[in-house]
């Protein structure tokens, strides 16, 4: 084991053994599923533990813990996280997550946890390990009343879990839930964005004749950005590639036609596009002139996203090459493509004025993909308000609409409306900071969080979401910090221990 130092020694265990070396890309938890199943029963056999784990249709487990002797009484808790993980890397050789374990390691420091060339999966894989070590946590003063762990599948694109989470089937009874999903040691959180995706489309006819060599072709490519998480990052100054090629693409079209023969840039609908890249032509002869204009947006790139005193994206590479010639889409569709791109926001769109610090309502322009004869962007949009999630996502669709595309609106999931009187709130806050001897601070954020599904599919349950650290989430510099995950799965020790009647 690489982790086997590291304290608390079986929660780390089965994030290496059990998560990290088992496969579980979103849409493919067969693997985890299945892993988690039998590595619980047969535990749980071996240690003469009574549980019950039960599954519904889409693959949502639900493990139920009797409680100790003496807790009969304490009414049921439910600690809850996601089985999947988002799946990037920036190995140039790239990286088999359908088969390949997590590269996990120390860092020199001693005070982080990552992987070597891609995503650590700490999202939410610490949560779960944490969860399921409590079921065989065997310290003396640790008792607890009914304990019902849910892990939901799907979470990081869609919510697909949560979505059908199958209340009856599993046999939920609890009215109380502790989300271990969030990412910020000495912060509960109590709400989260509303969210939802749009699909822009068009099938398009690509030239016959470009043998003929009326056009210079030219590739270019957007690397080595940050990325990051399209809700907890958004409102930070990072680069999205996709959007980086649009500028450029735009400032040669006031000069010239372009005629685009395929653009591919992300891979996630909830990340920030670290990579694209795109294919072009020109009207031959004016090869120099798009070059002097690439280089000027290249230098103002460099110049805001490099500054010294910032470096926002300190590993930006922009570089292009000329190419052969490829089939491709007429001058006014590449036109209404490459407009497109560059007019639809991606970013924050508005800021809370109610919250301070807290992005209200943002997109993603996520994914640029081209198949054959087809182009597709992927947009994500989120807000913390219903209302202005669905302005904002009628406002986008337009804009695709007045460009001729295909617009599909995939269906959206709901806030976490926050609830700030709530009792289980004030005892947890009360544990944590008891636990941290420091005033610990109640938030929102703007990342998505199963619960307000989840809040929607049983009414009158008090949630709240606490972890350890993690930074970088869904990109290749993923890493969790060591000290928060023994300070959280104590915290959530001594919340089971001293729950009263809510």
């Amino acid at each position: 084991m690489v982790l086997e130092t590291l304290e608390p020694k079986l929660v780390w265990e089965i994030f290496e053994e059990v998560i990290a070396k088992t496969p579980h890309e979103s849409k493919k938890e067969e693997k985890i599923r299945q892993k988690i199943k039998e590595w619980v029963k047969n535990r749980a056999e071996k240690e003469n533990i009574p549980l019950e784990i039960n599954e519904d249709a889409i693959g949502n487990i639900l493990i139920k813990i009797p409680p100790s002797k003496g807790m009969e009484s304490c009414q049921p808790i439910i600690l809850q996280g996601h089985m999947d993980m988002v799946c990037e890397t920036d190995r140039p050789e790239g990286f088999d997550f359908d088969n390949d374990p997590i590269p996990i390691r120390i860092q020199d420091n001693g005070e982080w946890v990552d992987a070597d060339g891609t995503t650590l999966g700490a999202d939410n894989g610490i949560g779960v390990s944490m969860a399921l070590a409590i079921i065989f946590d065997k310290s003396e003063d640790f008792k607890h009343g009914p304990i019902e762990i849910l892990l939901t599948v799907d979470e990081e694109t869609g919510l697909t879990g949560a979505f059908q989470l199958d209340v009856k089937k599993l046999g939920i009874q609890s009215k109380l839930l502790i989300n271990v999903d969030s990412e910020d040691l000495g912060i509960i959180t109590i709400g989260s964005a509303g969210g939802g995706d749009i699909t822009f489309e068009k099938t398009l006819t690509k030239s016959e004749d470009f043998k003929k060599a009326h056009e210079d072709f030219i590739e270019l490519k957007v690397s080595g950005l940050k990325g990051g998480h399209s809700g907890g990052d958004i409102h930070l100054p990072r680069a999205n590639a996709n959007k980086v090629i649009a500028r450029m693409l735009s400032a040669v079209l006031q000069k010239m036609q372009i005629y685009l023969v395929q653009w591919n840039g992300g891979t996630k609908h909830n990340a920030i596009t670290r990579e694209s890249t795109v294919i072009f032509g020109i009207p031959s002869g004016q090869i120099g002139e798009a070059e002097l204009i690439l280089s000027s947006e290249k230098e103002s790139l460099f110049d805001y996203y490099q500054d010294p005193s910032s470096l926002f994206e300190p590993n930006m590479s922009i570089e292009w090459n000329t190419t052969r010639p490829k089939p491709y889409f007429s001058a006014k569709e590449s036109e209404l493509i490459i407009s497109t791109a560059n007019i639809v926001p991606s970013g924050v769109i508005r800021k809370s004025p109610t919250v301070e610090g807290l992005t209200e309502t943002s997109n993603n322009l996520a994914i640029i993909k081209t198949e054959q004869d087809k182009i597709i962007f992927k947009l994500s949009t989120r807000s913390a308000i219903g209302e202005e999630l669905d302005a904002a996502r009628i406002a986008i669709g337009q804009i695709g609409k007045i460009a001729d595309w295909d617009v599909e609106k995939h269906p959206s999931y709901p806030a976490w409306k926050p609830e700030p009187e709530s009792a289980f709130l004030k005892f947890v806050q009360s544990q944590y900071e008891e636990f941290l001897k420091e005033k610990v601070e109640i938030n929102a954020v703007h990342g998505g969080l199963e619960t307000g599904v989840i809040g929607d599919k049983i009414p009158g349950i008090q949630m709240v979401s606490i972890g350890p650290t993690i930074k970088n989430p869904h990109t290749p510099d993923e890493k969790l910090e060591i000290k928060g995950v023994g300070i959280i799965y104590r915290l959530i020790k001594t919340i089971l221990n001293r729950l009263p009647n809510l």
